[in-house]
């Protein structure tokens, strides 16, 4: 059977301002979207997704910093991309 991805991102996710720390480390194939991504952030730490999330990252090319979550239609202020859209493999490279 053919694999329908070759690389494999591992992520620390560490809960902030909590002591003990509380930790999970995942894998996710490079196919992931970045709710792919949310999904099973929310799955490893047992949440049940009550809560809006965004994921704050340097975009690749220009290293401005964007907003990936889900857009919110009413507010004009500022561009959330839709995480559904957003693939990981375009904002990690190999090497961070």
């Amino acid at each position: 059977m053919k694999k329908k991805f070759s690389r494999i991102y591992q992520f620390n996710i560490t809960l902030k301002n909590i002591k003990p720390p509380v930790w999970r480390r995942i894998q996710v194939p490079e196919t992931f979207t970045f709710w792919d991504l949310h999904v099973a952030i929310q799955d490893v730490m047992g949440w049940f997704d009550s809560h809006l999330h965004q994921f704050k990252i340097n975009e690749p090319l220009s290293s401005a910093k964007v907003e990936i979550g889900i857009p919110d239609e009413q507010d004009d202020y500022y561009e959330i991309l839709p995480g559904w859209k957003q693939k990981i493999a375009d904002y990690f490279s190999p090497d961070n």
